[in-house]
């Protein structure tokens, strides 16, 4: 269940679709269960006595949900309002940092999910950094224009439905059509040509 990336998105995606005005304390409470759902298996340790540990896509999303969980229900009604307003830019900047920071300091978030599927022997190699490398920054920048996205929408009142909702699907869509594809010819490159490829 953990070695897909789409997986890691689960809590955001919980909190994209309930979070309103209405209902955002519940929203983040949710996604918040849902978060720490994913990561504990990953302190259970296996037949081996090894834990898998949780990526760092996992662990931001605990600490953004913790956060705002905990503020939520603190904070006054008013005190909240700009952070529900704003929450889109805020939750998308945050994954930015994540995947841009991860990806130059040379541990891409992609890398986690990347070995769940990839041999051992793998791990290490140069290829293997720059791939996940790649991928995450595209993540990355496919966050930041959901962020920007999200920014223009709520600050000018311009274009909510385009900006709020169609701009994050094809924004993530295409990141992910990416992923599959860039994948995919990286095991070509290191298997050879399956029999329909190089005919």
């Amino acid at each position: 269940m953990r070695n897909n990336v789409a997986v890691g998105f689960a809590p955001w995606i919980v909190f994209w679709v309930i979070s309103a005005p209405s209902t955002w304390k519940w929203a983040s409470l949710a996604a918040l269960i849902v978060a720490l759902g994913i990561a504990l298996p990953g302190f259970v340790p296996d037949r081996a006595g090894r834990r898998a540990g949780i990526s760092a896509l996992d662990g931001a999303s605990l600490a953004f949900f913790a956060v705002v969980s905990v503020l939520a229900l603190v904070l006054q009604r008013n005190t909240l309002a700009v952070l529900e307003l704003y929450a889109q830019t805020l939750s998308m900047a945050l994954l930015a940092v994540v995947a841009i920071v991860g990806a130059v300091v040379g541990r891409p978030f992609t890398a986690f999910y990347a070995r769940q599927g990839v041999p051992e022997q793998y791990w290490g190699t140069p290829e293997f950094l720059r791939v996940n490398r790649v991928i995450s920054l595209v993540w990355g920048a496919a966050f930041v224009v959901i962020a920007v996205a999200g920014f223009v929408a709520v600050r000018y009142a311009v274009a909510l439905d385009l900006l709020q909702w169609v701009v994050p699907v094809v924004a993530l869509v295409a990141a992910a059509r990416f992923t599959q594809a860039y994948t995919a010819d990286d095991r070509t490159d290191r298997t050879g040509p399956t029999p329909e490829r190089a005919a």
